[in-house]
């Protein structure tokens, strides 16, 4: 519990750290670099916000997709475990064969 506090607080303090250093050597003023950020998160909340309507409008199409493709893997499984019965049969029966 002791170690895990301590590096807690060395990550804590690296963290304030790097802050410190960034913010001397930032390139631009902090306004201008807090308009940018400021810009980018709203864009980036644009595009969260249509991709999700996107998903709610398209959620049942999405789910009957989600089921055909479902369906379609159980079907193949189905098919796949039926043709190895046959084989297996075919194989015990060519035993039995060679046994009498």
């Amino acid at each position: 519990m002791v170690k895990r506090t301590e590096n807690l607080v060395i990550l804590g303090l690296g963290f304030c750290l790097g802050a410190f250093v960034g913010i001397l050597s930032a390139p631009t003023k902090g306004s201008v670099a807090r308009d940018g950020m400021i810009y980018n998160l709203k864009s980036c909340k644009r595009k969260l916000q249509a991709f999700i309507l996107k998903v709610v409008r398209d959620k049942n199409d999405i789910a009957n997709k989600a089921k055909t493709s479902g369906k379609e893997v159980i079907t193949d499984v189905v098919t796949a475990a039926q043709e190895i019965l046959k084989e297996l049969d075919l194989l015990a029966t060519e035993l039995e064969q060679k046994n009498q």
